[in-house]
């Protein structure tokens, strides 16, 4: 049985509170670390929601989604974050360096030819198999795509951001198709003690792939979420009870339970936005997300821009095993909510993590580069560098541990 417990997040984990001890951003048994913690992961001011009520859900309007609805709303005031409208970076972002200028425009709308593969994608279909046994170090990472990835650490299993839906898209018959089918199905995943939701984005919070698993796609799947502040109105809509959401703003971390082993997931700063309409901009958090086990270590990004957070999320949750950026799907243009892989690698080596796992990139058409620019411009980088044993570039589907040699450039054999 999977059970989620909050945690105070102090100086390292061996600080944070026993299960079930409330959260609170900048608030542990050491009051003198969380403070430090407290201002390295805030610097924005708070206010109450003013207004329309920023997260009105039918499924909120019951009994039991009433009390989960004003909890939230109160935790989203309260929150360091929150500006009184929407949520905020540390860092003051703009969504383009230039205006939106006419040529970016017929790029979006008639360059998908030289942005999509050509070819198949060779994807590796043998997890089922290969995900029976333990991991050979207590750690394994299976990239799914984009940016789901199976996380087997310390005897916890955790799927971040799942999307198995054909499109990232609010309807079906239209938007980013899938350049691949999965390589592994939620039937094949086996036991899922928690998923791990970035942020609400259309190509990481798949309405398709949740309707599914409510519907019981993925037996082994616990029940359980941990997402960031808000998010969880988008899946108490879907159908998901308001007990199996646990939501966390950034510094503040929750316990993950399951067959005698636990992990602490922590929420931590990211440059990025949300909204899934013209009407809801940054009305929920947006998070990377630590994972510390007893002896393994595992950063999330979700999507980010560049911020020197990283470094003090390395200095304050490391060292990491591997860290998980996003490397594609980006622009010059948008260099302040996606890194892109120079800043990716940049980001990687300013958090002293001991390996990379390049994620947000090869399944889905959501930028104006060429499919696999983003993985060969990290691999030269890394050679470069000196650190191709340190950047894991499996095919899709595939699995990497401590200790794995460096993957061939397989997207080099794709037309």
């Amino acid at each position: 049985m999977t059970t989620i417990g909050a945690s105070s997040v102090g100086d390292g984990p061996s600080a944070a509170g026993a299960p079930g001890q409330a959260a609170a951003a900048g608030q542990s048994a050491d009051d003198d670390a969380a403070a430090r913690r407290s201002d390295a992961m805030t610097g924005v001011s708070s206010g109450l929601p003013e207004g329309p009520d920023p997260l009105d859900q039918p499924a909120c309007r019951g009994s039991v989604g009433r009390e989960s609805h004003r909890s939230r709303l109160q935790r989203i005031g309260n929150s360091p974050r929150w500006s009184g409208s929407g949520f905020r970076n540390t860092h003051p972002i703009s969504l383009q360096v230039n205006p939106f200028d006419v040529r970016m425009a017929a790029d979006f709308a008639f360059g998908g030819k030289r942005r999509a593969p050509k070819g198949t994608l060779p994807l590796l279909r043998d997890g089922a198999v290969r995900l029976q046994g333990p991991p050979p170090r207590g750690l394994r990472l299976t990239w799914l795509g984009h940016s789901t990835v199976l996380i087997e650490i310390d005897g916890v299993r955790l799927l971040t951001d799942p999307v198995f839906g054909l499109r990232a898209s609010p309807v079906s018959f239209a938007g980013p198709r899938r350049y691949h089918p999965v390589p592994l199905e939620l039937d094949e995943l086996g036991r899922i003690d928690a998923i791990l939701l970035s942020h609400d984005h259309y190509d990481h919070l798949c309405a398709p792939t949740w309707r599914r698993l409510l519907r019981g796609a993925c037996p082994g799947w616990s029940g359980q979420v941990v997402t960031a502040l808000g998010v969880g109105a988008h899946l108490e809509r879907l159908g998901v009870a308001p007990s199996q959401i646990c939501e966390l703003d950034w510094s503040e971390g929750a316990f993950v339970e399951a067959a005698g082993a636990r992990v602490e997931v922590i929420a931590t700063p990211s440059q990025h936005f949300s909204g899934r309409s013209a009407t809801d901009r940054n009305r929920t958090l947006w998070a990377g997300l630590a994972i510390v086990g007893p002896r393994h270590r595992v950063f999330f990004s979700g999507d980010t821009g560049a911020t020197p957070k990283h470094a003090e999320i390395g200095r304050d949750l490391g060292p990491f095993d591997v860290a998980m950026f996003e490397i594609g799907a980006w622009n010059p243009a948008w260099g302040a909510v996606h890194l892109g892989p120079a800043r990716a690698f940049e980001a990687f080596a300013s958090m002293g993590a001991r390996a990379l796992l390049p994620i947000h990139w090869a399944t889905f058409d959501l930028a104006l580069h060429h499919w696999s620019e983003p993985a060969e411009t990290l691999r030269l980088l890394a050679d470069a560098a000196g650190a191709e044993a340190a950047v894991w570039q499996p095919q899709i589907g595939g699995s990497v541990s401590p200790g794995a040699v460096a993957d061939t450039p397989w997207w080099r054999a794709v037309p």
